[in-house]
């Protein structure tokens, strides 16, 4: 017999477009996949790749979609069965509107672009402009069900003379500027709920929420980590104080703000762990099951507007089907007492065949030490290359390194004229050979990612994720032929033997 399931209403994938959105053709050609696992709402992190049109059209980047663009792919997300939930910041994480010249006035902290503040006419100006321009152009394709406003990470709060005129706590201040943000939303589309990201209630006491507006809101309780940290009395406060509770894993974008391919196993754990605190989870004193209302698996692609690009979505395809195939089977029922197993008993157990069929894998999968190899889902060229980009890069680093250590006799003996060749010549070979391998490695990632990306975004990353190795090896390489062009020695010992530090 079969135990019941975990009741999700929505299982949502969020696409986080900060500085780098996938082509809308590509992410079309996923529709399918996202269909066939469970998935039926998509979480557009939209940060300046909305086409913001007046007075704020400079918070759009360059490469933002286009309008018509746009409400094609929403109108074939909509088809597909996918509700799409804008996710535009109203709080912390502004960075790409308070960078600008025109809007840095309204930084909480004149240093930092990240938190806006919430007591000047000019921020609600601001917020309300973005709001209502991403609300009528999604209301006008179809109904706007949900719509995320972030309010996470603001690490900025009552800090300026303005703020701090109110003479008021900083919880007054957030949930001030909560209400305010949801008068916007409930203007331009009264039946829509709110979503924002849970971190900044958490230290907030159960009578701190009492005489709150807090209708039509509904928290996303976000944890990351393998190993959860979820705190039940915060549960149970959003339990006491909103009509629905959300919670958010991650399937990319928490192994690090410069990693290149997801941790297949620590975002498998992460999402198991996840689904084993809900299944079947009561509230103290609560007899019935509570069923939280849908699950958000997180994509980031940067941790911030200021940060580099983090792992790109096509790489990550494998974490994803994983994940949803494990969400599917726990909400059907298909996975008996999983609930009690070891991860990998779990993957092994229920998960392994239909993840091998779905990558299109010829050969067996580990859990621990995933390569796709024997793969051809879409994307395991990009995949594959940059594990070769990790393996070849790490060679570099550490053999430019272990040269570099050598170097300390080799600098003592150039300023003696007093140098064997021999030493250095086959580093010279070393630093060419590597440097064209680079080169190459680097124009193949470059030609894979245009089938995903605008070329604007494959530069960027491209020339961060070479950067390091390139400069490396090419001051490795001046400084060994400055040491090689020496033809001619002096007697021993030499003249200029008298020397510390020049």
């Amino acid at each position: 017999m079969r135990a019941l399931g975990v009741n999700l209403s929505k299982v949502v994938v969020h696409i986080d477009l900060k500085g780098s959105p996938p082509k809308l053709s590509y992410l079309e050609s996923i529709f399918p996949l996202f269909k066939d696992l469970g998935v039926n709402a998509l979480l557009m992190e939209y940060e300046d790749m909305f086409p913001y049109k007046g007075k704020i059209a400079n918070l759009s980047s360059n490469i933002c979609y286009k309008e018509h663009e746009l409400r094609k792919f929403i109108t074939a997300a909509g088809r597909a069965g996918f509700e799409i939930i804008p996710l535009i910041q109203t709080f912390g994480h502004l960075e790409h509107a308070l960078k600008l010249p025109e809007f840095k006035h309204l930084r909480e902290v004149p240093l930092y672009p990240d938190s806006i503040c919430p007591s000047k006419m000019e921020s609600t100006t601001l917020i309300n402009d973005m709001l209502k321009q991403i609300v009528v152009f999604h209301s006008s394709i179809y109904p706007l069900k949900h719509i995320h406003i972030g309010f996470d990470e603001v690490f900025h709060i009552n800090k300026c003379a303005q703020c701090r005129l109110w003479n008021q706590t900083d919880i007054d201040i957030y949930f001030n500027h909560l209400q305010k943000v949801k008068g916007t939303v409930k203007l331009w589309s009264p039946n829509t709920t709110v979503l924002i990201w849970d971190d900044m209630l958490r230290g907030i006491k159960l009578d701190d929420f009492v005489h709150r507006e807090l209708t039509n809101t509904e928290p996303v309780y976000w944890d990351y980590a393998p190993s959860l940290r979820v705190s039940h009395n915060n549960l149970y406060k959003y339990h006491k104080n909103f009509e629905n509770i959300w919670i958010a894993s991650a399937f990319k974008g928490a192994e690090g703000r410069t990693a290149t391919l997801p941790s297949l196993k620590n975002r498998f754990i992460n999402h198991v762990e996840w689904l084993k605190l809900i299944f079947h989870y009561k509230f103290g004193g609560e007899k019935n099951i509570y069923n939280f209302e849908g699950i958000i698996l997180t994509g980031w692609s940067r941790y911030s507007h200021m940060d580099p690009l983090c792992e790109i979505l096509p790489v990550a395809i494998p974490s994803l089907v994983l994940n949803l195939l494990m969400i599917k089977y726990f909400q059907e029922g298909q996975m008996e007492n999983a609930y009690l197993l070891e991860t990998s008993e779990i993957f092994n157990r229920f998960l392994k065949n239909d993840f091998i069929k779905h990558l299109q894998c010829e050969d067996d999968i580990s859990l621990e030490n995933f390569e796709t190899s024997s793969c051809t889902f879409k994307g395991h060229k990009i995949y594959s290359i940059l594990e070769q980009y990790i393996f070849q890069n790490d060679q570099i680093l550490g053999k430019v390194n272990d040269v570099k250590e050598g170097l300390f006799s080799l600098e003592y003996y150039y300023k003696l004229n007093h140098l064997n060749m021999n030493a250095i010549l086959p580093d010279i070979k070393w630093c060419n050979e590597s440097l064209l391998d680079l080169f190459a490695t680097e124009n193949r990632i470059f030609n894979l990612m245009l089938q995903y990306y605008d070329v604007v975004v494959v530069q960027e990353y491209v020339n961060y994720k070479f950067y390091e190795g390139k400069k490396k090896l090419i001051g490795l390489l001046k400084l060994l032929k400055r040491y090689y062009s020496i033809h001619t020695w002096y007697r021993n010992p030499p003249q200029r033997y008298k020397f510390y530090i020049s």
